[in-house]
């Protein structure tokens, strides 16, 4: 079998050394097929994005038209009209991957650097050319001195697309990678409304109005809000992965996960395989496989079937913005935790504000777009049938938990902790619940000042995710006068124990000790009667408990 390109992303570089290729390029028949000018293909990490836009450059490419054209032998686009195509424009390929910079003044500085590299390795002839005006070209050789200021680099895709037409004849393709990851670091850094002030000015410049243009296309994974960074672009078209169009162009099908197994010689294991990582569902109803983790198995077939993809996509994002999530958010990811399909509506543009602030849709739009969760089916009034993909997935959410705890949420049912907990032990459970505590969570993360306690309640609700099979769990209910964090109680009605569990964390605000504070959250149980729920279904064998926290020290009172 051929050399896996694990890890490359240069279409060039993978076709030349023959390495295995599943054929993707019906992608610009669809392209040229399509009306719109401009396209946005938000998709997951690592589901192909890189690779595409590449195999798009080399194919538009003017430069090198002769020698690109070789590097489609036996690929189905030279059995398409839109072959006719080839090497036909000059292309603009730019990546922002490497633009995720600490401030603003550093993204400039480094912006500069690479757009005056890029231009300078990419079309050294603009500088030459004839019928230049003066301020065109003290504009070009500013920029390629890297001495404009950036308004004029906000013009810069105008400006090239503009001597690219001017110098070919032809409009040229403009191709924006990874748009999003400077806006991602922006937000982190505190200095995001420059960076969209930014964006917005620079995808203007070449997108909107742009009579020097044959075509567009630009990815990353988020849709950000149209309000905030694509206002007035009108002819970009997005296509993400709610759309049926374009749906089998990023990732793996079934028909080339069955041919990459076969070619493998490994289509016995064909079933674990689509258990582990098929299971997206893109444009609610084409199932997609996860192309990273199907290649990193195909190529290490003896370490098994295991995590791939969740092990290197960076998720830093998520892991900020789950302990954030509302008390809805956390409901529905209970739910999930639970292999429940949920029906819910989800934002499809990304409103950084709204993502922080841990709104319900948002988050749990991040979470499907970002590839945690996948759509199974769709109306027309954005409320969507969510549930986790596969194992590789299911298994990430079950140590989800643990990307913000620390050493992780094991299978408690059998511990001596949980034991404790449904043998009503109260002092044993506290003692268990200290230690591990001590000894499983990290402080650098529980220890971060402004943390809340749904921290902690994410981290006992992942606890009692096992006991789902024979007991009835409820988080932030409804109930008395007020909300109870956790309780819980036997499906066997027969059986009359309940558990209620109220938590505090620790403020620098809060007066006395972790005891005080423990004992305040068991008087909240009473005084708002929250065991009224638990009542009205015959149960009457009681363990009432409040746990305070503070770092990676905890209190109970009961």
């Amino acid at each position: 079998m051929k050399n896996l390109p694990i890890g490359k992303s240069d279409f060039r570089q993978i076709r030349q050394a023959g390495d295995y290729y599943i054929d993707k390029s019906l992608l610009i028949e669809d392209i040229m097929k399509n009306s719109a000018q401009t396209y946005l293909f938000p998709r997951p990490r690592r589901f192909g994005k890189t690779l595409n836009m590449s195999m798009l450059k080399y194919f538009y490419d003017v430069q090198g038209a002769e020698e690109n054209a070789k590097l489609f032998d036996g690929l189905a686009i030279q059995k398409s009209d839109a072959w006719q195509h080839q090497g036909k424009y000059p292309v603009i390929f730019l990546s922002f991957k490497e633009l995720k910079c600490a401030s603003m003044d550093i993204f400039i500085e480094k912006s500069l650097f690479y757009f005056s590299s890029y231009i300078e390795r990419n079309f050294p002839y603009l500088e030459h050319m004839e019928g230049l005006v003066r301020s065109e070209k003290r504009l070009l050789l500013r920029l390629l001195d890297m001495e404009v200021n950036q308004t004029e680099l906000e013009a810069t895709l105008r400006l090239l697309c503009d001597l690219l037409k001017r110098y070919h004849g032809t409009a040229p393709v403009l191709l924006i990678d990874e748009y999003d990851a400077p806006i991602h670091a922006s937000y982190s850094y505190g200095y995001f409304d420059e960076m969209i002030a930014f964006m917005r000015n620079f995808l203007s410049a070449g997108f909107k109005d742009n009579e020097n243009l044959t075509k567009g296309a630009i990815t990353g994974i988020l849709r950000v809000a149209k309000e905030n960074i694509f206002s007035g672009l009108n002819n970009i078209i997005t296509y993400s992965i709610l759309n049926a169009n374009f749906s089998e162009r990023f990732g793996l099908t079934q028909a080339e996960v069955d041919q990459l197994l076969d070619d493998a010689d490994s289509a016995e294991n064909r079933d674990a395989v689509a258990e582990w990582y098929n299971g997206y569902s893109f444009g609610g109803t084409t199932q997609i496989y996860n192309p990273w983790s199907i290649l990193n198995y195909v190529a290490h077939p003896k370490d098994g079937l295991k995590p791939h993809w969740v092990n290197t996509s960076s998720n830093d994002l998520i892991k900020e913005i789950l302990p954030k999530a509302d008390k809805e958010t956390q409901d529905v990811l209970f739910d999930l935790l639970k292999g429940k399909k949920v029906t819910t509506s989800i934002e499809e543009f990304t409103v950084f504000k709204d993502l922080y602030a841990g709104k319900n849709a948002t988050v749990l739009g991040l979470l499907l777009f970002s590839g945690y969760l996948t759509a199974e089916v769709f109306d027309h009034f954005q409320s969507y049938k969510l549930r986790i993909p596969n194992k590789e997935i299911e298994l990430m959410f079950r140590r989800m938990l643990e990307g913000y705890l620390g050493n992780g949420v094991t299978q408690a049912g059998d511990t001596d902790l949980m034991k404790a907990l449904l043998e009503q032990r109260a002092n044993t459970f506290a003692d268990a619940l200290a230690q591990y505590v001590k000894t499983s969570f990290s402080y650098f993360d529980i220890g971060k000042e402004g943390n809340s306690e749904k921290i902690y309640h994410a981290f006992m609700l992942g606890l009692l995710a096992h006991l789902d099979k024979d007991y009835h769990i409820r988080s932030n209910r409804e109930v008395g006068y007020g909300r109870a964090d956790i309780y819980f109680y036997p499906k066997d009605a027969s059986n009359p124990k309940a558990w209620i569990l109220e938590f505090k964390k620790k403020d620098k605000d809060d007066k006395g000790d972790l005891q005080s504070l423990a004992e305040d959250a068991l008087k909240q149980i009473h005084e708002r009667d929250y065991l009224d729920e638990i009542k009205a279904h015959g149960h009457t064998d009681f363990l009432c408990m409040g746990v305070a926290f503070e770092g990676k020290e905890v209190v109970c009172a009961f």
